[in-house]
């Protein structure tokens, strides 16, 4: 990743993938008009929102490409993903190597020195809770989006179906999405999100399990010696919450 920006946009984008236990995910009503492929492809939705909210540890490795077709330019990053409950979640970084990121419980941690070395960015939990584009993405898609069916296909070894989501909100984060979810499991092995710039964004998941036990250190950071801690909060005149 060349810039800080480019890091930064990455890092967010990534942490669309944290699930978040998503509280009214089933809508009242249903579109007077779907076919019976689309209502397929909204229930296999509404399966894998359950499942990720009702996880009580998730583990997956993670490939994410980042395509600008303006410039050209690809910038691409890979890891691990490590999940418990709500509010807890890291992602280990292989390439960049040393990069984090890590939500504890009280506050979420951006540690990219592949962009801007000696120094993290401290985030109150609030705020990282807002970067949960997945959670958003599954939340009322009957009323909040246009649901339709692709193709199914196979994805290391499982089938998925293709579901495409339309935004009917011009606010949405993006302009269109497709999650490849898997038929059996109900989860996401891909996910692409073309941004209103025109961004292109590809995750592919990989060893998505759940239920599985965690490093006791998974969700611990502290910053490396003489690394510059940015706290959003207090520059914001704000507090970050204390762990009860």
């Amino acid at each position: 990743m060349n810039t800080m920006r480019g890091a930064l946009w990455t890092a967010l984008f990534v942490l669309a993938w944290a699930p978040a236990r998503i509280a009214g995910a089933q809508a009242q009503g249903t579109p007077a008009v779907m076919s019976p492929a689309d209502l397929v492809a909204l229930a296999l939705m509404e399966r894998s929102a359950a499942a990720y909210s009702s996880a009580r540890t998730l583990r997956a490795g993670f490939m994410q490409t980042l395509t600008n077709p303006r410039t050209g330019n690809i910038m691409r990053s890979r890891g691990e993903f490590l999940q418990r409950g709500a509010e807890q979640f890291a992602f280990r970084f292989s390439e960049p190597p040393e990069d984090r990121i890590v939500a504890d419980g009280d506050v979420l941690w951006l540690y990219l020195p592949s962009a801007a070395r000696g120094q993290v960015l401290k985030v109150p939990r609030a705020a990282g809770a807002g970067f949960d584009l997945v959670a958003s993405v599954m939340r009322d898609p009957r009323t909040r989006y246009r649901v339709e069916s692709g193709d199914e296909s196979v994805i290391d070894g499982r089938t998925v179906r293709a579901v495409r989501l339309t935004p009917k909100s011009n606010d949405a984060a993006f302009t269109r999405a497709t999650l490849w979810i898997d038929s059996k499991e109900a989860l996401i092995r891909r996910a692409e999100f073309i941004e209103p710039s025109g961004m292109l964004r590809l995750l592919d998941f990989t060893s998505v399990r759940t239920g599985v036990q965690l490093p006791r250190d998974a969700f611990v950071f502290t910053p490396p010696p003489g690394v510059r801690v940015i706290d959003q909060a207090a520059m914001l005149g704000g507090t970050v919450p204390k762990k009860r």
